[in-house]
């Protein structure tokens, strides 16, 4: 009796060890609080293909690439589900190299870009550096590698189980996919194990969404490390199929893309104390000047700037082409193309312009809506004419906006805005405001110093 009774005691002991075991749970949530700061690197793999069209057929074209960022980031706002919403970043390394068919090109930040603000604004992310506008290259370099301001929005928030599984919100699926727009998602988390003080959790499932006008359909793969000691996410190890749809600005492509990065808490470093960010504004809601893009044609023949709906869909020495984009829509688009210089003092004539402007290939003229002389309200000198006309470009009705803009030197810049009517509207005043910011480097280096 007293042997069957002792067994008894021992069974029920293990046995509520065991219960107790299985219920051990784990506090896998991160309080992100404004001034707290973090170093990050982020390693990104690409492997895949672009998929053009070629004489009514499907061509791919290979497509690798590769990418490093490391910089350290202080947090500036935390939003209302405990996500940073905002911070300021000094990048120490930021570069791109992208491999196509025959060559391949590397994109860099320059060096008076390197303090950038990134956040979140109804689900829309934006980068913009306080110091001035950023190239069309350094947004996509800068904006588009992984997001690690609603990387914590992967935890529960709360302590779970091994095993136990929770869906990622849709927010934060948005964010970690680059999505304009989500669709679905159905990305799970699950505690698959826990190891001394390192929790390891894996994401697993499908998102599709909206991204510059494009259907993107991704499948990710994913790990992430949560440090029960000091209660960060310290590493995670993201891999996603990705499949995308020919959009308005962006060829169809299927790729493989794999991420690496690895966060921890750091000291407030002096690039990121508050005289350092003194250019930094307030809130969210920074200046246009801020948002602006920077265009400068590769043999400085001319400079520009314009909104970040416009974008570079293609750039040779002859011309420059962006396409306006709002809200996934495609509205306008532009061609930039360096004129053959005139005499110093002198520019095409207004007849001169519209005959030539009448031999574009392709485009048959109709009607035109206005012609004449556009105020330029600068110092260098320069003079604008405009030309709308309808017509059929191709075989397609179409609203044509002619300008040219010469300077006192006698370098003169063609721009073609191309539409369809309807669309003239959403165009807007956007045209002007491009052909108002053009500059040539010839007039700025002969203006004189200022006393």
């Amino acid at each position: 009796m007293r042997t069957g009774r002792a067994l008894g005691v021992v069974l029920s002991l293990l046995a509520g060890a065991a219960l107790s075991r299985a219920e051990e749970t784990y506090p896998l949530a991160e309080k992100v609080q404004v001034g707290d700061c973090f170093h990050v690197h982020i390693e990104m793999a690409l492997e895949g293909e672009l998929r053009v069209s070629k004489d009514g057929k499907t061509v791919p074209l290979p497509l690798r690439a590769s990418a490093a960022h490391d910089y350290s980031e202080r947090v500036l706002n935390v939003g209302p589900t405990g996500l940073a919403e905002r911070s300021a970043r000094v990048y120490e390394e930021a570069w791109v190299n992208i491999v196509g068919e025959k060559d391949g090109t590397k994109r860099t930040l320059r060096p008076e870009r390197r303090l950038m603000v990134a956040e979140r604004l109804k689900d829309e992310p934006l980068v913009y550096s306080p110091a001035g506008p950023l190239t069309r290259e350094e947004v996509e370099l800068i904006g588009e590698h992984f997001d690690s301001l609603y990387l914590t929005g992967l935890l529960p928030g709360k302590a779970v189980a091994v095993g136990e599984t929770w869906k990622a919100p849709n927010t934060v699926a948005q964010a970690l996919c680059h999505f304009e727009g989500l669709t679905e998602q159905s990305l799970v988390c699950k505690l698959e194990e826990v190891k001394g003080n390192s929790a390891r959790v894996s994401v697993n499932g499908t998102a599709t969404g909206i991204d510059a006008g494009a259907l993107a359909k991704l499948k990710i793969t994913a790990t992430y490390h949560f440090n029960l000691e000091t209660k960060r996410l310290s590493e995670l190890d993201w891999k996603q199929q990705d499949e995308r749809e020919q959009g308005p600005a962006s060829p169809a492509s299927a790729v493989k893309v794999s991420t690496v990065l690895k966060r921890k808490p750091i000291e407030q470093p002096r690039s990121l104390s508050d005289v350092a960010l003194v250019s930094v504004p307030g809130d969210m809601n920074p200046p246009e000047p801020m948002l602006q893009l920077e265009h400068r044609d590769p043999k400085d023949r001319y400079e520009m700037v314009f909104g970040r709906e416009w974008h570079l869909v293609s750039q040779t020495e002859e011309h420059t082409v962006l396409r306006l984009l709002d809200r996934g829509d495609f509205v306008a688009q532009l061609t930039v193309t360096p004129w053959t210089p005139a005499e110093k003092g002198k520019h095409l004539s207004p007849e001169a312009f519209k005959e030539a402007m009448a031999e574009t290939p392709g485009w048959v003229p109709d009607k035109e809506l206005q012609a004449g002389e556009v105020p330029a309200e600068d110092k260098d000198g320069r003079w604008i004419y405009r030309l709308s006309a309808l017509g059929q470009m191709d075989g397609v009705a179409v609203l044509q906006n002619f300008y040219l803009v010469a300077a006192p030197t006698g370098e003169q810049v063609v721009l073609v805005f191309t539409m369809a009517p309807k669309q003239a509207e959403r165009l807007g005043s956007r045209d002007l405001a491009i052909v108002g910011s053009l500059e040539f480097p010839s007039c700025r280096k002969e203006r004189p110093k200022q006393p």
